[in-house]
């Protein structure tokens, strides 16, 4: 894993890239220093941009106090779910597998 080091006066980011929140994904972070003009407009500190979806383009900007983490069920169900697809695409690959053998004898 890389290391990532901010500057001193910034404070550490609270989320990491790849992490997965109740609206989606972190997929890119954004630190507004005080006394710029992003942090005037915008607020100061981290901003997350969050991939709402793995299927389409759409993201949103997420600051830092508004991130809200999946709850343990809500984890176990994606992990229960993801176990489930790859079960399928190991029987797929299965019966695909099978399929060219046969072809191959003939």
């Amino acid at each position: 894993m890389n290391n990532i080091s901010f500057p001193n006066h910034w404070d550490c980011p609270k989320y990491y890239l790849g992490q997965t929140i109740k609206r989606g994904q972190i997929v890119g972070m954004e630190y507004n220093s005080p006394g710029t003009r992003r942090a005037y407009e915008l607020g100061k500190g981290w901003f997350y941009t969050v991939m709402l979806d793995e299927l389409e383009d759409d993201v949103e900007i997420i600051k830092e106090s508004a991130i809200k983490l999946p709850s343990i069920e809500d984890l176990q169900a994606e992990i229960d779910s993801l176990k489930a697809l790859i079960e399928t695409y190991q029987n797929n690959m299965a019966t695909l597998t099978q399929q060219l053998k046969q072809v191959q004898s003939s």
